[in-house]
C-alpha cells in the first residue's frame, strides 16, 4: 500500500493543535513534506501510512504509542471528526497535516524506556506472581527460543504467533510484541549483551515476515518492540521491574489496555523477563 502522491497545505482557517510525538519517527517530522494517507479512523486516533511508516494520531485519553503524535484534546472534543479513511496526509517539517486538521509536533518522548542496572535475584524478585501466558496463546516454543538465544528457533516461534487472533493488533502479535520488548530492554539491564545481538541478527527478517502475516499496524509495532520501543504504559511496567516504580501498579495499568491487548503485551513482557533470566551464565544469576 503506498501514499497518494497529494500534499496537503496548512490553511489559516484549519484548526490546528499541539502534539507530542515519539522520538521514533522524528525523522519523518524532520524531512520535507512527504504526501501520505489515512489508512484508519477512530475517536481516539488516526492510523496514517507515509513511505512504509504507520504514524499514529491519538487523543490524549487514548494510550500513547511508540509511532505516535498525541494531541492535548481528549476523544471527546471530536478533533479528529474532518478525517476520513483514504484520504490524503501530508507529514514533514514538524507537521501532521490533515484536510481541516494540522498536527503541530512542539515535544517529544522516548518510547525506548530507560532502565537502570538490575541483578538476576531483583528481577527474579519483581516478576514473582505475574502471568506469562495467555489462554489460547502457545508460549513454549517462543520461552524456549529467546531462553537458547537462537535467532531461527525465533522466527519459527514468531510464524505461529504473528497474526493469530482477531483485531487490528492479534493477540499473538501483542505476545510476541511484549516478549521482544523485555528481551531488548532487560536484557540490557541485566548486562547481557548477546540478547541485543541475537535480536538484531532477526530483525530485519522478522519485520519482513509481519509485513506479510499480520495488519499493516500491528507489524509497525512489532518492528518497534525489536528496538525496544513500545507503548507508554508497556515502557513504565518495564521501568518498574528494574527499581523504578510499583510493579503491581504498573501491570495493572497495563492489562487495562483494550480488551486484549494490555494482557498479551503484559504476559509477553514477563515471558521476556523469566527468559532473559535463563539465559544469564551461571556467574551473572550469583
Amino acid at each position: 500500500m503506498t501514499a497518494r502522491a497529494v500534499q496537503i497545505r496548512p490553511s489559516p482557517a484549519s484548526p490546528r493543535v499541539p502534539g507530542v510525538a515519539s522520538t521514533a519517527i522524528r525523522g519523518m517530522f524532520s524531512n520535507p513534506h512527504t504526501p501520505a494517507t489515512v489508512i484508519g479512523t477512530a475517536s481516539r486516533a488516526v492510523w496514517v501510512l507515509a513511505d512504509d511508516e504507520v504514524v499514529v494520531a491519538s487523543t490524549s485519553d487514548a494510550t500513547r504509542l511508540p509511532n505516535g503524535v498525541e494531541i492535548t484534546a481528549e476523544a471527546a472534543a471530536d478533533a479528529f471528526r474532518s478525517v476520513r479513511h483514504g484520504s490524503p496526509v501530508t507529514v514533514g517539517l514538524g507537521q501532521l497535516l490533515f484536510e481541516g486538521l494540522t498536527i503541530d509536533v512542539v515535544r517529544w518522548w522516548d518510547p525506548r524506556p530507560a532502565l537502570r542496572r538490575t541483578s538476576a535475584t531483583e528481577l527474579e524478585s519483581a516478576i514473582a506472581g505475574f502471568p506469562s501466558i495467555v489462554p489460547d496463546v502457545e508460549s513454549g516454543s517462543l520461552f524456549a527460543a529467546l531462553s537458547a538465544g537462537s535467532p531461527p528457533e525465533i522466527l519459527s516461534a514468531a510464524e505461529s504467533l504473528i497474526g493469530r487472533g482477531p483485531g487490528l493488533t492479534p493477540e499473538g502479535d501483542d505476545y510476541l510484541a511484549g516478549a521482544l520488548a523485555a528481551t531488548r530492554t532487560l536484557g540490557e539491564a541485566l548486562g547481557n549483551a548477546n540478547a541485543g545481538v541475537v535480536l538484531d541478527t532477526v530483525a530485519d527478517p522478522l519485520r519482513r515476515l509481519a509485513s506479510t502475516r499480520t495488519t499493516t499496524f500491528s507489524a509497525a509495532l512489532i518492528g518497534h518492540a525489536i528496538d525496544g520501543r513500545v507503548a507508554a504504559p508497556a515502557g513504565a511496567l518495564l521501568r518498574a521491574l528494574t527499581g523504578r516504580g510499583d510493579v503491581a501498579l504498573r501491570h495493572r495499568d497495563l492489562i487495562r489496555v483494550g480488551h486484549t491487548p494490555g494482557p498479551a503485551l503484559a504476559a509477553g513482557m514477563i515471558l521476556g523477563a523469566i527468559s532473559s533470566l535463563r539465559s544469564q551464565p551461571a556467574l551473572q544469576r550469583r
